[in-house]
């Protein structure tokens, strides 16, 4: 089966339950027709450089799909009557990317910063530490 990745952009207002309920949604369209939903990554809440539909602002979701092409003409229909969501992009790739992408990695990139605060502080990290400005 060929493989896809799926942008979703649903809109601001929608809460953290919402989402979770729309990307079951969308994936349980693929499963039943014998497709496979690889991965799901939500990307989070992003400003838009213009607006869409009278938004600023929208939750993105990425969908990594191996679907029959029936079922992902069919997502797309569904997508398009959905009025959570206001815009999907659907690829077809020739795989899909092993690592996380980027707008996910900023989050992974956070969480490693809060576990450096774990470990046993380096010795630059002590003299910065000691360095006090006095105005």
């Amino acid at each position: 089966m060929p493989l896809y990745e799926t942008v979703i952009i649903a809109r601001q207002d929608l809460a953290s339950d919402d989402i979770d309920k729309l990307s079951e949604k969308f994936s349980k369209l693929i499963t039943d027709d014998g497709g496979k939903v690889v991965s799901t990554e939500y990307w989070g809440l992003r400003n838009f450089a213009y607006k869409i539909k009278k938004y600023s602002r929208g939750h993105y979701i990425l969908l990594n799909l191996d679907a029959k092409v029936s079922s992902v003409k069919e997502l797309e229909r569904v997508v398009g009557f959905n009025e959570d969501v206001l815009r999907c992009q659907i690829f077809k790739v020739e795989k899909h990317e092993e690592k996380t992408s980027l707008f996910v990695s900023t989050k992974a990139s956070l969480a490693k910063s809060e576990s450096k605060k774990d470990k046993k502080p380096t010795e630059l990290d002590l003299k910065i530490a000691s360095v006090r400005i006095e105005v």
